[in-house]
């Protein structure tokens, strides 16, 4: 069955100029027939007072749609708070109605201008961006009385005079919701197509963030001349249609731009302060916010860091998987090679020790030198626990290396030469210094020899 699909809605039809709409009068209608390719707030006109020849007011008169009427309804629920806000940029409706066709209409003070875009067209670069910072500087007054930019809509901003006075038709004006209301959502409607912030596309209630993102978006179609798309927001360069600017001022322009409209609400501006004062370096030829690395925005709820990443969840590609196996083989290696050098570290010194200190007679029997020397650190440590209790182990040790070495016959030519050495008789004492000439360790024990002067007597005669 096809889908049912309704007929885009007709044009607005102009009201005839004469029309009563209560106490006012119609004159022509201002900037043509929908000015602004879709833009939604309606079309103005001019009016008299019917009772007062110099009294003028500007009309705005609605489309017969729901969005019409959920502005009728919260105009009508804060026209008394409305009244209250006297700022020379915003001008707020003050009255309402219904034509005879049941059209809604808004009643705002008489004021001069063209919509912002059209303004814009024979104005310099700096003249634009003027004109966002004083934007900034009436929504820092709104929010200082409870009230916030939830729709943005370019029709709604006009320039006129001489001097170029901006002026906010402040139907999108609306209460700051109020966070600790589950239920108090905001009373947005729906802003110009490519205004509306991706949080607020999603459902949540208007914020400061969103307000940002319209008016970065704004910047975008004043100094590009088109609303960029969520494509385009990494690589469009919307400076680059100003050949006058030199390459550092587009740089830094297009990272201001990017930052006010990213689609993370976190990456963007505080607020429309903040979006102002970068804005003021700017133009002063300043550095700025945007061009400073931030870091990753933390989520409160988790502590984690809230990125955007192009990266697939695991799997991923075979590439990459690739790379990972040999990182993790290549720090396993290290690993290893790190834990063999610990174990020579603590092991070689005493091998090379027992290795160059003199073979005993049963290692030159048996051949076995290196098994020798390898076993012989656990005989040491046995020998070491069964030491007296008066003397310490490394004292124990170095009292029998020192009588070993003193007490060893010298060999020469095959000769073994009786040792000049007096006999010691007395027991043993504080360690002795060596004077070996093998880097033998303390620990280690000399091979078995002789443990008095007379033993080396009897051997040396033995010899001769």
């Amino acid at each position: 069955m096809p889908e049912l699909t309704l007929p885009p809605p007709s044009p607005q039809a102009l009201m005839r100029e004469g029309a009563v709409l209560g106490v006012w009068r119609l004159g022509a209608a201002l900037h043509g027939r929908n000015p602004i390719a879709g833009s939604q707030s309606g079309q103005w006109y001019r009016a008299r007072h019917a009772l007062a020849a110099d009294r003028f007011c500007n009309v705005l008169v609605l489309p017969r749609c729901e969005r019409s009427a959920g502005i009728m309804l919260r105009f009508g629920d804060q026209v008394s708070d409305l009244g209250a806000l006297a700022h020379p940029v915003i001008n707020v409706p003050t009255d309402s109605g219904i034509t005879p066709e049941g059209q809604p209409y808004l009643i705002f003070d008489a004021t001069e201008g063209q919509p912002i875009v059209r303004a814009c067209s024979s104005l310099p670069l700096r003249a634009r961006l003027q004109l966002v910072v004083e934007l900034c500087e009436a929504l820092r007054y709104a929010h200082q009385q409870g009230w916030l930019l939830g729709e943005i809509d370019p029709s709604l901003l006009w320039v006129g005079g001489s001097e170029a006075q901006l002026k906010l038709m402040g139907m999108g004006l609306l209460r700051m919701p109020d966070p600790a209301d589950p239920f108090e959502r905001g009373l947005s409607l729906a802003s110009a197509p490519g205004f509306a912030s991706p949080e607020s596309i999603a459902g949540e209630p208007p914020s400061f963030a969103s307000e940002v993102f319209g008016l970065g978006v704004l910047l975008c179609l004043l100094v590009d001349g088109r609303v960029p798309s969520e494509k385009d927001t990494d690589t469009l360069s919307a400076a680059a249609s100003w050949p006058g600017l030199s390459a550092l001022e587009r740089f830094s322009l297009d990272a201001l731009l990017r930052k006010a409209v990213a689609p993370n609400a976190a990456r963007r501006y505080a607020g429309v302060e903040a979006l102002a004062e970068d804005l003021r370096a700017w133009l002063a030829g300043e550095d700025h916010s945007a061009l400073a690395l931030t870091p990753m925005p933390i989520t409160a709820s988790s502590g984690a860091i809230a990125y955007e990443s192009a990266v697939p969840a695991w799997p991923g590609p075979a590439g990459a998987n690739r790379r990972s196996v040999w990182v993790g083989l290549a720090l396993a290696a290290v690993a290893v090679l790190s834990a063999a050098a610990w174990q020579g570290r603590q092991f070689w010194p005493q091998f090379v020790a027992v290795v160059a200190s003199p073979p005993t007679a049963a290692e030159r029997t048996s051949g076995g030198r290196v098994a020798a020397a390898v076993a012989r650190p656990k005989a040491n440590d046995a020998a070491a626990a069964n030491q007296s209790p008066a003397v310490l182990p490394t004292q124990a040790v170095s009292i029998e290396l020192a009588e070993a070495v003193e007490a060893a016959p010298t060999q020469v030519n095959g000769r073994v030469l009786a040792s000049n050495l007096p006999a010691k008789a007395e027991p043993a004492r504080a360690p002795l210094r060596m004077r070996a000439q093998t880097a033998a360790p303390m620990t280690m024990p000399m091979p078995d020899a002789p443990a008095s002067a007379a033993a080396l007597s009897a051997q040396s005669d033995a010899g001769e």
